[in-house]
């Protein structure tokens, strides 16, 4: 079949039309491809995958194949499993090695090279495999690991790519490139900004809210918890051990926290800052959410001892402040380091709810503001003055 190049033409304006005007998502990748196909190449399937900065996802890839649908982005996570399977990968073979272009004939007795992938696309029905690696910056000081993406065509066509198809290829996969390193570099930046900053201030510092003083008042449930005997903890174990307790305590308390909805806004030392915004006025739903996690909180924990027992370590403990108010929500610091946060007085109430944990033995505690919105969870336990605050305050405890 003879190739439209006038096609051809205008998939490359596409994708740099794509590029241009943000965010290039993975239905342009399957546009993409299609065009590819109803240009005249024998196409049975394109795959592109990239290294992504993710602490739990080590590459990203996109697969498209003739006649199946789509399954968008498929994750490879830094497990033993995935990464085995990337290096007995033809893909390993060309970043390792430093390979611009593979060009691989399938439709043949013996296969050139012993990965398994090659053999599993042979018996997909493909007959020619190219893959091409593209490196958008050499190593260095503000690059990651392999920076860059590999993309490949496979061919179901009896002899496999003509030579137009070849030099066809050859014309357009610099654009698919283009369009994807847009989109990587989104991603990227939102995947960091998010670790970081939690899913909501990142959203707000992409759209623009960068300046000192940007924000806007919310109200929202308010969460402090304080990990017990950090002190100890700090003067006992060793670096790596008491790393480990501190993110087996912030995977019970932050992990809940984002579990139902909240946003862990700070690790203040061992002591976690979060909010649950509220989506209307009542702060009913918040205050549930919050109630949920802390629940959540106290399971999660408890499992971690069990595991912690077996391997003879100290159990973990915490205490856990509620409250709630209307947070200014926005950028604090100063223009050459910023952080998206919250202020308000109530903010600083609730950390000293947090300590009045330790006082009356009571793990969680809510002020009335917080409780009144789930009373059946709560239980009084009379007024109290709290440190640095002027009124007195009633406290609750989780049932």
């Amino acid at each position: 079949m003879k190739i439209d190049h006038d096609a051809i033409d205008q998939l490359i304006d596409y994708l740099l039309d794509c590029a241009l005007r943000s965010p290039v998502t993975p239905a342009v990748f399957k546009e993409a491809c299609l065009r590819l196909q109803k240009a005249g190449l024998s196409l049975l399937r394109v795959n592109m995958s990239w290294t992504t900065l993710h602490p739990t996802i080590e590459a990203l890839s996109m697969i498209w194949w003739k006649d199946r649908a789509f399954d968008d982005i498929t994750p490879f996570l830094h497990t033993e499993e995935d990464s085995q399977e990337w290096l007995n990968s033809p893909g390993y073979h060309v970043v390792s090695n430093e390979i611009e272009r593979l060009d691989v004939r399938l439709d043949q007795d013996k296969l050139p090279y012993p990965f398994p992938m090659l053999r599993d696309l042979k018996n997909a029905g493909g007959t020619h495999y190219i893959i091409r690696l593209f490196e958008f910056s050499d190593p260095g000081e503000h690059t990651h690991e392999n920076d860059g993406m590999i993309l490949s065509f496979l061919s179901d066509r009896q002899g496999g790519f003509t030579d137009e198809e070849a030099q066809t290829l050859k014309r357009v996969e610099r654009y698919f490139a283009i369009a994807l390193k847009v989109a990587l570099r989104e991603r990227i930046a939102l995947n960091t900004l998010t670790a970081y900053l939690g899913q909501n201030a990142a959203a707000r510092v992409l759209t623009g809210s960068i300046r000192l003083g940007d924000g806007e008042h919310i109200p929202a449930a308010i969460w402090y918890s304080d990990l017990r005997n950090s002190t100890v903890l700090g003067d006992t174990l060793p670096g790596p051990e008491l790393l480990q307790s501190l993110n087996d305590y912030f995977s019970a308390t932050a992990g809940s926290v984002i579990e139902h909805g909240g946003e862990v806004l700070r690790f203040v030392g061992d002591a976690v800052l979060a909010i649950f915004p509220s989506e209307d006025q009542s702060l009913k739903s918040a205050c549930d959410k919050a109630t949920q996690a802390a629940r959540d909180a106290i399971k999660r924990l408890r499992d971690i001892n069990d595991l912690r027992r077996h391997q003879d370590k100290a159990p973990l403990a915490f205490g856990l402040g509620l409250h709630t108010g209307e947070l200014m929500f926005g950028n604090i610091g100063i223009p050459e380091r910023m952080d998206f946060s919250v202020t308000g007085p109530e903010a600083n109430e609730t950390a000293r709810i947090e300590s009045m944990t330790k006082e009356l033995s009571c793990p969680i505690l809510a002020s009335r503001d917080f409780a009144q919105h789930s009373p059946e969870s709560w239980t009084s336990l009379g007024e109290y003055p709290l440190r640095g605050v002027k009124r007195s305050i009633e406290l609750f405890a989780l049932k």
